[in-house]
């Protein structure tokens, strides 16, 4: 379970100020407070901020111009921690007039979700029941998501399981994975044309320099298990990657992407800005505005 929980307000003249803790015992210092604030981005537009600082890692998340802090454990996956936090932030006011007791709520409330999403307590959700069998049956022998820009990911397959809220079928289907119970695996750039609906689309990317379309991503990623980021580059349908760190094997989908690069193997030019020329094979129309480097989709399959 985590140390604690922690909110930081927002000053106009003082910039993040020390609100409440809890315990009270694990208290923060108004520099540590700065430290969190800005993992959320210079115009605090990221919701979720991670930061390493000397006393632990730190998770958090914003709702302008507040946020809570959770402080892990050493030996905590903050993935695992992540998705509840998630979970736990429409049941926090944050308005509150009594901070204190929202806190303790809040952080009480947090352990039960971790719980209630893990090991066994698994096993007592009807629709994952019923997917286990499924799997088991060879009734269902992958989940596959319909998209994978990042903000549209939905996974439909897992509807009659677990319900239409997107965001709670992704996390849980990453529950079922840190249970062993399933395994995620990179996905390729699944689209649909949004003027027919088709689904075969022609992807090219570019170099802006040389027009080369021998390109590569490199992503920047986030390790949870030495707190460092590395860079590397994921190809479809790979379950795991080594941190350049600490060595160890990282689970797909337990890795947070903090950027993504396209890097030209023609005349080495890295670019956030690629030429794109992405059609639908079914209808021909050009389409300019989807965001192809938002992400790698992730497929679900049985754990073998």
């Amino acid at each position: 379970m985590p140390k604690a929980i922690h909110s930081i307000w927002w000053d106009d003249n003082l910039g993040p100020s020390v609100g409440r803790s809890y315990p009270e015992t694990d208290n923060l210092t108004s520099e540590e407070a700065l430290i969190i604030f800005m993992g959320h981005g210079v115009n605090r537009e990221a919701e979720i901020g991670y930061s390493k600082l000397p006393r632990g890692l730190f998770i958090s998340y914003m709702k302008p111009p507040n946020c809570i802090a959770i402080h892990l454990k050493e030996d905590e996956n903050p993935t695992i921690i992540e998705r509840n936090v998630l979970r736990l932030v429409k049941y926090i006011d944050f308005n509150s007039d009594t901070w204190d007791a929202e806190l303790q709520r809040a952080f009480e409330l947090l352990n039960e979700l971790i719980d209630e999403t893990s090991g066994a307590e698994l096993l007592t959700n009807p629709g994952v029941k019923k997917l286990v069998e499924d799997f088991a049956k060879k009734r269902m022998t992958s989940i596959k998501p319909k998209h994978v820009l990042r903000a549209s990911v939905r996974y439909p397959e897992a509807y009659d399981y677990f319900g239409t809220d997107d965001a709670e079928v992704v996390r849980l289907l990453k529950d079922l994975e840190d249970e062993n119970l399933l395994e995620s695996r990179t996905y390729g750039r699944r689209i649909e044309c949004r003027q027919c609906g088709a689904s075969d689309l022609t992807v090219e990317l570019l170099c802006p320099k040389c027009d080369s379309n021998d390109i590569h991503k490199v992503y920047t990623l986030f390790c949870p298990k030495c707190s460092n980021q590395f860079h590397a580059v994921m190809m479809d349908d790979i379950a795991e990657v080594v941190c350049q760190h600490c060595k160890e094997p990282i689970k797909v989908g337990e890795l947070s992407i903090i950027d993504v690069e396209p890097l030209c193997n023609q005349c080495g030019t890295a670019s956030n800005d690629p030429r794109i020329v992405f059609r639908c094979a079914s209808c021909g129309k050009y389409l300019r505005g989807a965001d192809l480097l938002a992400g790698t989709g992730l497929a679900y399959y049985p754990k073998k």
